[in-house]
């Protein structure tokens, strides 16, 4: 195994572990058994060949050129993966799932509900995204990890509903210096 087939093999580990997708769900969508996928994320020593490594990418978020992988630019409309954020361990995974993919994150935008936090972080083109769920403490560990600047107090984000008022549970924060669409976040249903 050369070092861009290992390169390839641990990219796909980390999606796969963040974003909590089961190997029965990728074996559905891509048509590639589930142990094949599991024997070649961990290095046994099965190929999968051009075609169904990309396809197994594209399930995951992400799209290869052959030899670089990237997540892919989220279109309008695209499902996109969901990472679990929730603690230390996880937030350093995705920081090395960001340098691997030479994706440098600088500005994220979050809402809250309860204890649960729904951050989208987005590279330096703008074009790149990527949804997390965590908690804050979690969250602001990958903010360290990524070095996006998150300031001393989060706004509350008005209420959605005519005539009531804020909750105190709710709020939602842009961290970082970019510039978003004024839309509301919503994890995806499964």
């Amino acid at each position: 195994m050369d070092d861009l087939e290992r390169h390839h093999r641990t990219v796909a580990r980390l999606l796969i572990k963040l974003s909590g997708t089961t190997l029965a769900r990728l074996a559905y969508a891509t048509g590639i058994a589930a142990g094949t996928i599991s024997r070649w994320v961990h290095g046994d020593g099965c190929a999968l060949g051009a075609q169904r490594r990309d396809r197994l990418f594209a399930a995951l978020g992400a799209r290869t050129d052959g030899t670089n992988v990237r997540l892919a630019a989220r279109a309008t409309g695209a499902s996109q993966p969901m990472f679990q954020i929730t603690g230390i361990l996880q937030a350093e995974r995705f920081a090395t799932l960001a340098a691997l993919t030479s994706t440098r994150f600088v500005a994220a935008r979050e809402t809250c509900q309860g204890r649960t936090l729904v951050s989208v972080v987005t590279d330096v083109t703008g074009c790149t995204t990527a949804l997390l769920v965590g908690t804050r403490e979690a969250l602001d560990e990958l903010y360290a990890e990524l070095d996006i600047s998150v300031p001393p107090r989060r706004r509350l984000a008005p209420s959605t509903h005519a005539g009531r008022p804020a909750r105190p549970d709710r709020f939602e924060a842009e961290l970082g210096a970019s510039a978003w669409p004024s839309h509301t976040l919503r994890p995806r249903a499964n």
